[in-house]
């Protein structure tokens, strides 16, 4: 198992979030535990997510449509960038 950290920009926090929550079934599907968010104290608008779980899974969650459309929602600004670590 790895620790999965990934980060993305949102337009407003405060209207990520409730999407975010309302999404955990996807994550726990792909097997991601222990999530955690984090945001940037210089820069509220950068959210970080750190997990435990499978790099590939991960992977294919991110490539997922649906997820993808739902982050636009949510006001992602830009793609997730994804950081591996064992």
């Amino acid at each position: 198992m790895s620790k999965l950290f990934l980060h993305h920009p949102v337009a407003d926090f405060d209207t990520w979030r409730p999407v975010f929550d309302g999404d955990a079934a996807r994550r726990e599907s792909a097997g991601l535990t222990n999530v955690r968010v984090l945001r940037d104290v210089d820069d509220p608008s950068s959210v970080w997510l750190v997990a435990d779980g499978d790099p590939t899974k991960m992977q294919e969650m991110l490539g997922d449509p649906e997820l993808g459309e739902a982050m636009r929602q949510a006001g992602v600004t830009a793609p997730p960038e994804l950081f591996v670590s064992d």
